[in-house]
């Protein structure tokens, strides 16, 4: 939670029969792709099922970012409890355990110029890899020096269960600050926020060989202020000073301010603007409900969601090697309510100015609440079929983590196509699969095996049990040698 004091301060469908596709379309036009339905803005994923992976090098760093603010303790523990099933989850893939790089960091970065209960002014943990021992654990069993979890070809950087380290590690409590910057936290931690490389602990986590995944677990919504002048070297949204009452220029110092300039919403089909601070008639029992808000890109208070994704995925060649999961409060529904003020305020001209809250979006049967993360999970929707958004409220995060892992296991190849793919007028999967070899990129088409007559290097379509959807295998090329950097990408058609 975040106050402001002066004085306290998704569907997996089993793999489609060709045979049955064909006729079914013969009859129902049920198999139409790119001709009838193109790719979309971004290039293609309503439509094509896109993705890339490194059949040479199943490496990938996995970053959490976990929130560490008042109220997330419950969340933290539900993380720790199933990660046993985000293991095994990337353990059953046929090629094995990936070689990993796993770390831990915390979405506290300070706010303010220190008056903020809770936060500083010296930028928090700021993007540090986290790696005490925490909660009841004494040792994390980390080896000395060790600033992450590291398994590299079946050599551990730890002693006992990857799970009881990771577990020791990821309780990060509930005391950070309040103003959550997830998405300021994720930039610092991997050296892309314009202000040098990544901090000295998390030097070597980043592996260029590596695929990389984005792990968030927050209740609340992203508010990382934009660079700036004040305080914290950002800008001065979270001023205690002049901006105290309803009137003031940023209105009262709560929470409500990150949704006030973090989004802009629309109501009953009108144009989006700033979440109205004020209550209907000073009503203090009044709500208001929302029907779509999303991220406020364009006024430069926080981040912008767009701008932050680019850099995340300008850290490899290929940015479909990149996944983004967001475990948050939903995004709908999106609703304001007021209580009574926090201090004395009579600005509005009545006895005393109700100040705004956002709305609850979830709340689990253990009593906790997500509120609505529209930054989030606008910022894993950036990465199209990357990009996964789960509830905070779910009473178990182990089916949402195990989708992660098996997303996280796409990356590395072979691909997990989690849905029906449409057929060509040949009756075949609408496929295109292409492979770039060694630094010069040097790419090349890679045919069917059903049309090559299974010269490798082709591909195909294939049910695996680690794959509720169709694999993509690709059979290696003996042209290339051994060990060689490859990047294969795929782009298929999704039946519709």
């Amino acid at each position: 939670m975040r106050t402001l004091s002066r004085s306290s301060r998704r569907p997996l469908p089993t793999r489609p029969l060709v045979l049955a596709c064909a006729l079914s379309c013969l009859a129902l036009d049920a198999c139409q792709t790119d001709e009838l339905h193109p790719r979309g803005k971004d290039g293609g994923v309503p439509n094509r099922w896109i993705g890339a992976f490194d059949p040479v090098h199943r490496n990938v760093d996995i970053l959490f970012l976990i929130d560490d603010s008042s109220g997330m303790a419950l969340a933290q523990n539900n993380l720790i409890r199933n990660f046993p099933t985000f293991m095994a989850a990337l353990q059953a893939d046929p090629a094995g355990l990936p070689n990993l790089h796993i770390g831990v960091v915390s979405s506290d970065m300070g706010a303010g110029d220190g008056s903020i209960a809770g936060c500083d002014s010296l930028r928090g943990k700021d993007g540090v890899l986290q790696y005490t021992a925490r909660g009841t654990c004494g040792a994390t069993n980390l080896q000395l020096g060790a600033t992450f979890i590291s398994n590299v070809d079946g050599v551990a950087n730890y002693t006992g269960n990857i799970e009881d380290v990771f577990g020791c590690i990821a309780a990060l409590g509930d005391s950070g600050c309040g103003f959550e910057h997830q998405f300021a936290a994720i930039e610092r931690a991997l050296g892309v926020d314009g202000l040098g490389p990544p901090p000295v602990e998390n030097n070597t986590f980043l592996r260029d060989t590596a695929a990389l995944a984005i792990v968030m677990l927050t209740n609340e919504d992203d508010c990382s202020a934009s660079t700036g002048d004040g305080p914290n070297g950002r800008i001065p949204l979270f001023d205690t000073d002049a901006n105290m009452t309803i009137a003031s220029q940023l209105g009262p110092p709560i929470n409500f301010r990150c949704n006030e300039f973090g989004h802009l919403c629309s109501r009953a089909g009108g144009q989006p603007a700033h979440p109205n601070r004020t209550a209907p008639n000073a009503d203090v029992n009044a709500s208001v409900a929302y029907d779509e808000c999303v991220s406020n890109d364009s006024e430069g208070y926080l981040l912008g969601t767009l701008d932050v994704a680019t850099r995340i995925k300008s850290l490899k060649p290929d940015p479909l090697r990149v996944a983004v999961a967001s475990i948050q409060g939903p995004p709908t529904p999106y609703g304001v309510h007021w209580k009574n003020s926090n201090a004395p305020d009579t600005s509005c001209t009545t006895l005393s100015c109700p100040w705004p809250e956002v709305t609850h979006s979830c709340t689990a049967a253990d009593g906790s609440t997500g509120d609505p993360g529209v930054r989030t999970a606008q910022l894993a929707q950036a990465f199209g079929n990357n990009g996964v958004e789960l509830s905070v409220c779910d009473d178990s995060f182990g089916p949402g983590l195990e989708r992660v892992a098996t997303m996280i296991n796409g990356l590395l190849g072979p691909a997990c196509i989690p849905g029906p793919i449409g057929l060509n007028s040949d009756g075949q999967p609408d496929c295109r699969v292409t492979s770039t070899v060694g630094s010069q990129g040097i790419t090349s088409t890679v045919p069917a095996c059903a049309q090559n007559g299974g010269v490798a290097p082709c591909w195909r379509l294939e049910t695996t049990a680690a794959c509720s959807g169709q694999t993509l295998e690709v059979s290696a090329d003996p042209n290339v040698p051994p060990g060689s950097s490859t990047v294969i990408r795929y782009d298929c058609a999704k039946q519709t």
